[in-house]
């Protein structure tokens, strides 16, 4: 007997030496987190606009952690994104690893089938950065004036990753366009492709098509937005409803989203939505954004996340498009 209450008073010692110490260990401990720096993943190689945004955002989520904490921006470019995006995926789910992605490319990698088992609603969408809706632009010497200009012709158009020629696609079903697509390691090489007319047309977000049309001196030019409606900053472009062109905008257009691995404990995400809702509240943060020439269009919580699994809804509803390009 005396035994056993030795043994039951070890092991009550035991709990209540231990139990504090897990606890204070634990990342969900708002107390305590975050205890060491943060890796905010660029799937992408350094100067583009997803590598632009997360430099401009990390001093900003530093500035409102409730440790003080780095916040270390990583590129990790490699097979369309899909490296960094798998790093971030295998990462420990204590909140120290995000990544800046887009919802319409993964979604293009999952119903394609490239992304190992990996369901991109169960990943913790944490907060989106902006929101760029497409921009159809057409070579000066393809003679292409009007989207009916282009109906049942044969137009080449330039591809530079599964998530732009998918676009791409479903852009070249709404016009009723023949579309040949010829691939390019960048959006730079299908810029300058398209402007001596090796391509028709090409599609990229309208921040990235802007600066390409304004530096082009004339051999690139813009044809409409590819979304109902005009973009303030480019008014003058129209958009599809002005031409009467129906196209699937939930798949269209691209946006920088702060994600993280499946699982991240309630507590850890919760930390960072207040994180980056205070970020999102911060006059600095949005003039580094304009600054940058990327307007923000923050967006945490619920909504995110229905808009993530709209757009992976509508690409499944689309899947004839992705094996017909032999996406894989």
């Amino acid at each position: 007997m005396n035994q056993v209450v030795r043994t039951v008073v070890f092991l009550s010692l035991t709990m209540l030496l231990t139990w504090p110490t897990a606890g204070m260990l634990t990342p969900a401990n708002g107390a305590d987190w975050p205890q060491k720096d943060i890796t905010l993943i660029v799937p992408y190689a350094a100067g583009g606009g997803y590598d632009v945004v997360a430099r401009a955002t990390a001093p900003h989520i530093e500035k409102h952690l409730p440790q003080k904490a780095n916040v270390v921006v990583k590129n990790v470019p490699g097979a369309g994104g899909k490296i960094g995006f798998m790093e971030m995926v295998r990462s420990k789910t204590d909140g120290y690893t995000i990544a800046v992605l887009d919802s319409a490319d993964v979604a293009v990698l999952q119903v394609s089938g490239q992304l190992e088992g990996v369901d991109i609603l169960k990943l913790s969408w944490l907060g989106r950065l902006d929101k760029l809706p497409d921009l159809l632009t057409v070579s000066a010497k393809s003679g292409f004036k009007a989207p009916n200009d282009m109906k049942s012709r044969p137009v080449r158009f330039a591809g530079i990753g599964p998530g732009v020629t998918f676009r791409s696609a479903v852009i070249a079903k709404g016009l009723g366009v023949d579309a040949r697509f010829i691939s390019y390691d960048g959006t730079s090489p299908a810029s300058i492709a398209t402007m001596q007319g090796d391509i028709d047309a090409f599609v990229v977000n309208w921040v990235s098509a802007t600066r390409m049309v304004d530096t082009s001196e004339g051999k690139l030019v813009p044809m409409f937005v590819a979304a109902s409606e005009r973009v303030p900053q480019i008014k003058d472009i129209p958009c599809v409803k002005d031409l009467g062109v129906t196209v699937e905008e939930s798949v269209l257009g691209y946006a920088h989203i702060l994600v993280g691995p499946a699982n991240l404990p309630a507590e850890v995400k919760k930390l960072w939505e207040d994180v980056l809702n205070k970020t999102f509240a911060d006059r600095e943060w949005a003039d580094q954004m304009n600054k940058a020439k990327y307007p923000p269009s923050p967006l945490t919580g619920e909504k995110l996340t229905e808009g993530v699994a709209q757009t992976l809804k509508a690409t499944e509803g689309l899947k004839e498009i992705i094996t017909g390009l032999g996406i894989k």
